[in-house]
């Protein structure tokens, strides 16, 4: 998690590059305004002239203002802490929260600086009270700059679903063309979301718009990190080559505008690369050049990860000195209560290292405690439907004890008693038998039942009855497997419209009461052998099997027609019910999960069009 805070940059970017146009009556001094203009191509040498600009006007609006613009240079720079202290500063000199505009996007701000100091829990509130303030004054300006920044923060939190909504919402808000944020430079946001979700054929394409947006508009800055990011995803997918000369022009561009802490991230990112092919020294220079530019910042988060990298580089090279001094330095930036999982890798690795030294008891011991607090931390982030199971499974674990030892017990009195009455009648060793047979039967049934029950969890989404994400994965590549060579399944994503606003408004029961009945929907309407699964959220995926464009377009219709009535009975009259769908084609032999995807990205497409409407993928012309 910690190597994808590069690829938050071009959040901070967006969101400090059009404070510059407020609504109307709002106003910021004309220095700044000019100051602002150059931040993402000479950040640093505006933070100087800014350090060097006197504050000799009392005017607290004024002062609010240049400590406005120094915390987001700060957070362009990637100095959370010093951001965080400009933004507390400026709204110390609006403690009555006025003007309201300004005090609102300085909260904005600050709240970027508290995620990038690991503080997004406490961050989201303040992106949120931005957000609302926006709308409620219809600041278009500060509108889409509060959905990227709760976008920003969900999406450290893991609020995948959440923070694609914003990010999309404020995509369809930006212009195309000939303004500060474009859709294009959004794009790099939304594919941040997937590259979180290790979704990374799907980051790829935002990315690519977004690389494509920051050349043509020759900022080197949002490019270097469009580039970072598009490289990682081309790494993940396997595309080394093409991933590993993206991120060396990424760094390249750092160099060549100075930028220290895009230069750390790229080193970070090479470094691997390197050790793979053998030039450790270098790998390990790389990495401390890394470590140098990092304390700069006090990235706590990237001074532990490339630490904790020094120490396992540095195991590998069997350099046990070295590896002990990274080690320490990596636990001095480690803050165990918000970085968890970072605090179980350290732990194993200091495993590694006793191992190394011959203390193989210590390291013993050192693994056992880890593998406990894995088992920890597990538990706590477990959900409270895995939670039942568990219990569940217990109970379950125990009735089938309580057989077994019933079932061993009679074995013991069955040998006793044939040991001291060898010479007892046959009814009685057949009846000790039956009483075996009887229990073992039981034993077997409640097996069967607890597997059962175990499928329908593992297998069935609880709230719509229909299959889960694993599952209908699982029946859409079945159903490809059972084609003929003339035949084809017909994909069809679909996500309900404006869901998101039907929780907030109208509450999560109502919600929960939508999906449940779509789901039965669904089941009405979509019979074997096509199926009908809950992808994720408020996502459906719909299989037909080898099925005329014609019928599945007269089911999608009455699907259509069902889910809108449903919407009349269960939400109030100012509230429509609706869906936006994209349909895709998979032959046989063909990538189902490309397929897939192809559903998806049509459905944002849909979306993208005015929803409450299905859209068909563009056929491939390799086929």
């Amino acid at each position: 998690m910690t190597l994808i805070r590069r690829l938050l940059l071009p959040l901070i970017l967006l969101l400090t590059s059009c404070w510059a146009a407020p609504a109307s009556g709002q106003a910021f001094a004309e220095e700044f305004e000019a100051w602002n203009l150059r931040i993402s191509s000479e950040p640093q040498k505006v933070l100087d002239e800014l350090i060097n600009h006197p504050l000799s006007t009392t005017d607290l609006t004024y002062q609010a203002q240049y400590h406005f613009l120094l915390s987001s240079v700060y957070l362009n720079l990637v100095y959370p802490g010093k951001a965080l202290e400009a933004a507390d500063q400026g709204l110390a000199r609006l403690s009555a929260q006025e003007p309201g505009w300004l005090y609102h996007r300085l909260l904005l701000v600050k709240s970027q600086a508290m995620e990038l100091s690991g503080q997004a829990a406490e961050a989201r509130p303040m992106a949120a009270q931005a957000l609302s303030w926006a709308e409620n004054n219809q600041d278009a300006g500060l509108l889409i700059d509060a959905l990227i920044g709760l976008g920003y923060v969900e999406n450290t939190l893991r609020q995948y679903t959440s923070a694609l909504n914003h990010f999309m919402r404020a995509y369809e808000l930006a212009p195309q063309y000939d303004a500060v944020i474009t859709q294009s430079a959004i794009a790099g946001s939304i594919a941040l979301v997937y590259e979180y979700r290790k979704e990374y054929a799907l980051a790829i394409p935002f990315f690519e718009e977004a690389v494509a947006h920051h050349r043509s508009t020759s900022n080197l800055l949002e490019l270097s990190i469009a580039l970072y990011g598009l490289g990682r995803a081309n790494k993940h997918l396997g595309n080394d080559s093409t991933g590993i000369s993206q991120l060396e022009e990424s760094l390249h561009i750092s160099r060549a505008i100075d930028d220290d802490q895009g230069v750390a991230y790229a080193l970070k990112e090479l470094a691997p690369v390197y050790q793979l092919t053998d030039k450790q020294d270098q790998a390990r220079s790389m990495l401390n050049e890394a470590a140098d530019l990092f304390t700069r910042s006090q990235n706590r988060y990237m001074l532990f990860d490339v630490h904790k990298s020094l120490a396992q580089l540095n195991l590998n090279m069997n350099d046990v000195r070295l590896a002990k001094d990274a080690l320490l330095s990596a636990r001095v930036h480690l803050d165990e209560q918000r970085m968890p999982i970072q605090a179980i890798a350290l732990a194993e690795l200091e495993a590694q290292l006793l191992a190394k030294e011959g203390l193989y008891r210590q390291a013993f011991e050192q693994l056992i405690k880890t593998v406990s607090r894995k088992q920890q931390l597990l538990a706590e982030q477990s959900t409270r439907e895995l939670h039942e199971l568990r219990t569940r499974h217990e109970l379950q674990s125990k009735e089938q004890e309580n057989l077994k030892l019933a079932e061993q017990n009679a074995t013991q009195k069955l040998e006793i008693l044939s040991q001291q009455q060898r010479n007892q009648t046959l009814s009685i060793s057949v009846g000790a038998a039956v009483v075996i047979l009887i229990l073992l039967s039981i034993l077997i049934y409640l097996t069967k039942k607890q597997q059962q029950a175990l499928t329908q969890l593992a297998n069935i989404d609880q709230l719509t009855g229909l299959p889960n994400r694993n599952h209908i994965l699982k029946l859409a590549a079945d159903c490809q497997q059972q084609l003929e060579a003339q035949q084809r399944l017909t994909l069809c994503m679909l996500d309900l419209d404006h869901f998101k606003s039907i929780n907030d408004q109208l509450g999560h029961d109502v919600g929960d009461q939508v999906l449940s009945q779509v789901g039965a929907i669904c089941k009405t309407h979509i019979t074997s052998p096509h199926q009908a699964g809950r992808f994720g959220g408020e996502e459906f995926l719909l299989v037909f099997v080898d099925l005329p464009a014609s019928e599945v377009e007269q089911i999608l219709k009455a699907l259509q027609q069902s889910v809108k009535q449903a919407g009349q009975t269960i939400l109030p009259t100012n509230h429509q019910l609706t869906f936006s769908a994209g349909i895709s084609h998979c032959h046989p032999g063909d990538d189902i999960k490309n397929c897939i995807i192809s559903a998806d990205l049509t459905m944002y497409q849909a979306k993208q069009a005015g929803r409450d409407r299905v859209c068909q993928a563009k056929p491939d012309p390799t086929n």
